[in-house]
C-alpha cells in the first residue's frame, strides 16, 4: 500500500493487479492490468505515475492518468519483493528473491547497474538523501550499503544471526535500524560500520519491523511477541511498550508529528498508541483476518490497513492532537 497526497492510495494483490482509490469515498478510481503473477510491492513516489513490483520477476512504471504501463523493468530471476525510488536522479531501485538489486531508470526503464554480493534473499532497500547510495537488507543477515555511481558495495554491516526483516536510514541518513527474525533490532552509525552502535534485545520473539519517527530519535518495534516497543536512538533505552495485542505485530507507523504509533496484527487488529505513556487510544476493529500493513497519509488524517482477508480498510476517526 502507498499513500498520494491527493486523497488516493495504491494497493497491490495476489490478484496481479495494483487498484488505486480515493480514500474520501472509498471507490476505486482505476485498475493497473498487466502482471502476470502477484503485485507484491507498490509506490506512488514518482508523480502521476505508480510504481509496482510482481512475483513475474519484473517491475513497471504506470501512467496515473490512461492506466497505460509507461515501461517495464526486466531482468530479476526471481520474484520482486521491494522497490524504491529517488526522485532527483529518477532512479528506481528493485530488490529480489535472486539475492540481486538493480537500478534503473525511471524515465526509459533501462537497467543501469545489478548490485551483487548478498548470499541470500534481498527482501529490502531505501536510497539514502540525494541519491548517492541505496541500502539493502537481505535474508543473508547482513545489511549492504551501496555507491549507485560506481554499483560498488561500500560497506557490509555484520551483527543479525538471522534473516533481515527490514532495514531503514534516519531522516539524516546517518543512522540506519535493523531488525531480524534473531529477536533483536540494532541501530548503525552510517559513519562507523564496523561496530554496532546498539543492539535492542528486549523483545522475547522475532522482530519483524522497525523504523525511525521523523526526526529520528526514536525508533519503534514490532515483535512475534505480540508487543510493539518505542525505544530510545541515543541509548537504546526503552521507553515505552505497547502489549494489548493478542497476535503478532507485523508492522509499526509513525503518525508524522510522532506523537502517536500505528500497530498492524495477526489479532485482525490495528491499534492507534499514545507513544509516551504506551496506551492503546483506539482499536480499529473490522477485519477478519491478518491485518499484515498499516500507513497513515501525509497529513495524519486518513489511515489505510490491508488484510488477508483481501479487502483494505480507509479509517477516518481517531484520537489525535492534530484533529
Amino acid at each position: 500500500m502507498d499513500f498520494c497526497v491527493y486523497c488516493s492510495c495504491a494497493t497491490g494483490s495476489y490478484d496481479r493487479t495494483c487498484k488505486i482509490w480515493n480514500t474520501r469515498t472509498g471507490m476505486e478510481m482505476s485498475t493497473l492490468v498487466g502482471h502476470e503473477n502477484a503485485v507484491y510491492v507498490v509506490s506512488l513516489a514518482i508523480t502521476g505515475r505508480a510504481l509496482t513490483g510482481s512475483f513475474d520477476k519484473t517491475a513497471r512504471i504506470w501512467s496515473l492518468d490512461d492506466c497505460e504501463c509507461l515501461c517495464t523493468m526486466r531482468g530479476h530471476l526471481a520474484e520482486v519483493v521491494a522497490v524504491a525510488v529517488d526522485q532527483p536522479t529518477q532512479t528506481v531501485a528493485t530488490s529480489s528473491m535472486d539475492q540481486t538489486t538493480k537500478l534503473f531508470s525511471a524515465v526509459t526503464g533501462q537497467n543501469v547497474a545489478t548490485l551483487r554480493g548478498h548470499t541470500g534473499e534481498v527482501v529490502v532497500n531505501q536510497f539514502g538523501s540525494g541519491g548517492s547510495t541505496v541500502i539493502t537488507g537481505s535474508f543473508d543477515n547482513t545489511i549492504k550499503i551501496w555507491d549507485i555511481r560506481t554499483a560498488r558495495c561500500i560497506a557490509t554491516l555484520y551483527g543479525h544471526t538471522a534473516e533481515l526483516t527490514a532495514c531503514h536510514y534516519d531522516f539524516s541518513c546517518k543512522a540506519i535500524a535493523s531488525s531480524s527474525l534473531d529477536g533483536t533490532a540494532k541501530l548503525w552509525d552510517v559513519r562507523k560500520t564496523d561496530s554496532c552502535r546498539h543492539t535492542i534485545s528486549g523483545h522475547t520473539d522475532e522482530v519483524l519491523d522497525i523504523c525511525f519517527d521523523s526526526v529520528g530519535r526514536r525508533v519503534a518495534t514490532a515483535s512475534s511477541d505480540c508487543s510493539a516497543c518505542i525505544w530510545d536512538v541515543s541509548s537504546g533505552d526503552l521507553i515505552s511498550a505497547m502489549i494489548e495485542h493478542t497476535g503478532e505485530v507485523t508492522k509499526v507507523f509513525w503518525e508524522p508529528a510522532g506523537h502517536y504509533l500505528l500497530t498492524a496484527s495477526q489479532d485482525h487488529t490495528a491499534m492507534f498508541w499514545d507513544t509516551e505513556t504506551g496506551e492503546c487510544l483506539q482499536k480499529l476493529k473490522g477485519h477478519s483476518d491478518h491485518v499484515f500493513s498499516v500507513v497513515m497519509s501525509y497529513l495524519g488524517d486518513t489511515i489505510l490497513t490491508a488484510s488477508k482477508d483481501n479487502t483494505c480498510c480507509v479509517w477516518k476517526q481517531f484520537n489525535s492532537k492534530n484533529n
